[in-house]
């Protein structure tokens, strides 16, 4: 597995460390229960590892990483870890549990997304946990073909005029990043 095969993003805005994150879309994906059995035991304790089915797109994913990070570092964090959080802040809503249903990985699901959080651009971190999932990794961009965009308005509540002056990914991470503001 090369680095091109996945995407790594640098996380500009950390001030305490320098912070990277990995985006890798699987499909096929045969070890689910395995894999979450790795994240609740802590054996996978670098990566989140997502349902795809609500996330409209890899944005999505960067806003909520970025959002969670930001409030590790000032300490305002709602749940109990940073990989917790990442999947806290990839919902609009402000119930932890139903954000743990909707994003987190289930015994059931066939694809997966894996964000790696790591320290350094060429990470063993990252082909260490993406090694651990039996699947085929395909390009981020067929994620649009895992998910329902009419699901993910009515779970987003995006009502069609929104829809017709902007993206489904746009809209919902307005929401995500705003739903503590009140």
């Amino acid at each position: 597995m090369t680095a091109e095969q996945y995407q790594c993003y640098k996380l500009e805005f950390c001030e305490a460390a320098e912070r990277w994150v990995s985006l890798a879309l699987f499909q096929g994906v045969s070890n689910a229960p395995k894999l979450r059995a790795d994240v609740t035991s802590g054996k996978i304790s670098s990566a989140v590892l997502l349902d795809p089915t609500h996330l409209a797109g890899g944005f999505h994913v960067l806003a909520a990483v970025n959002q969670a990070v930001m409030r590790e570092e000032g300490k305002q964090m709602k749940t109990k870890s940073l990989l917790s959080e990442v999947i806290f802040c990839l919902s609009a809503s402000t119930n932890i549990s139903e954000s743990f249903r909707r994003f987190g990985l289930k015994d059931t699901s066939q694809s997966v997304l894996a964000a790696v959080l790591h320290s350094s651009r060429s990470s063993n971190e990252v082909t260490t946990v993406l090694d651990q999932i039996s699947g085929e990794m395909v390009p981020l961009d067929a994620l649009s073909s895992l998910h329902s965009s009419e699901e993910i308005k009515k779970v987003f509540k995006i009502p069609p005029e929104e829809s017709e002056i902007s993206s489904l990914e746009n809209s919902v991470v307005t929401r995500i990043v705003t739903k503590d503001v009140t």
